[in-house]
């Protein structure tokens, strides 16, 4: 039986860490520091550290999610609140920066949060319900999952959505996964790879019924043999999901309770990246549980991940 190992990363706990993405070319780890309105890059040979503060002019309350673009890795996409919006942000910017974003799609939903590329490069970024002071869902169901294309264009997928979070896309281009955190559930579409649309929406994991009902699916990712990694917000836990059975083969134990995202990285993406932030954790859980909030290389899994796909958009879309 292979026997992972879970590592804290040299990377402060934060309130919340999302989104992580992989940068190869620099061999680094990216990801975004929710309530403080940061970008971070941690460079995993050399141990140094970025922050990009996100000055909007006080415009949003978070950052969700960061996504480099393919031609010019340079520029990164970035969720802002209730903005898509686009910043440049390099290696030999200051450890500590400051940049004003680019606002390029505004929605009408109260924010953004996760966002993934898929195999073709076209951006499906989702949305998300108002929370109250104390994290809880203010309103249900008036969320939404667009779809971004190589020129912008904004189309909506799904509605009705509570607060949108994990997508992922099989290797053979036939299916899309994606979760809805608050319904408890991963869903399972048809995907049309050339076209670029989802239909034919279905269960293909409901948390209660798989024993899961004291946590939520938070970010995911697929490894190579098409299995499901899955973060779970209020679990402690990341779970590895086989979908074509619909079952939880593994279980993987993260020393934070509230575990918001993965992705695959390393040298040969063997290693699996977890955030999780202590927002919503008592004081007393934090003091027994050290590590809550950290950025997390989990290594010895026996499988792998695949690179991550960057947005493809027409450069001039972005001037």
């Amino acid at each position: 039986m292979v026997k992972e190992k879970v590592e804290k990363l040299a990377v402060p706990s934060l309130k919340l860490g999302e989104g992580p993405h992989w940068q190869e070319d620099l061999q680094a780890l990216l990801f975004v520091d929710v309530f403080d309105k940061k970008l971070r890059r941690h460079f995993i040979n050399t141990g140094r550290s970025q922050e990009l503060y996100l000055d909007d002019g006080g415009a949003a309350e978070v950052v969700s999610v960061v996504i480099p673009v393919e031609d010019d890795p340079e520029l990164m996409v970035v969720g802002l609140g209730k903005n898509l919006s686009v910043v440049r942000w390099s290696v030999d910017d200051p450890d500590i920066h400051t940049t004003k974003p680019k606002v390029l799609h505004t929605t009408t939903d109260d924010h953004f949060n996760d966002a993934k590329c898929d195999p073709q490069g076209r951006l499906w970024a989702g949305t998300m319900c108002p929370l109250d002071d104390k994290g809880e869902v203010l309103e249900y169901n008036n969320s939404s999952l667009f779809k971004f294309d190589h020129d912008l264009v904004c189309t909506s997928w799904v509605k009705k959505v509570t607060i949108s979070n994990g997508m992922t896309w099989s290797h053979d281009r036939k299916s899309f996964y994606y979760i809805d955190s608050t319904a408890q559930v991963i869903y399972h579409f048809d995907y049309d790879d050339e076209a670029g649309t989802i239909s034919n929406q279905r269960v293909l994991l409901d948390y209660p019924e798989a024993g899961l009902q004291d946590q939520t699916p938070d970010g995911m990712t697929i490894d190579v043999d098409g299995n499901l990694w899955v973060a779970c917000f209020g679990g402690r836990q990341v779970i590895c999901v086989d979908p074509k059975e619909a079952k939880v083969l593994r279980k993987i134990a993260i020393p934070s309770k509230n575990v918001t995202s993965v992705c695959w990285g390393g040298k040969d993406y063997s290693t699996l990246y977890v955030t999780s932030g202590y927002f919503k954790t008592p004081p007393d859980e934090i003091a027994a549980y050290p590590s809550t909030g950290g950025t997390f290389a989990v290594t010895g899994l026996g499988t792998k991940g695949n690179p991550p796909v960057n947005y493809k958009v027409n450069l001039d879309k972005l001037k």
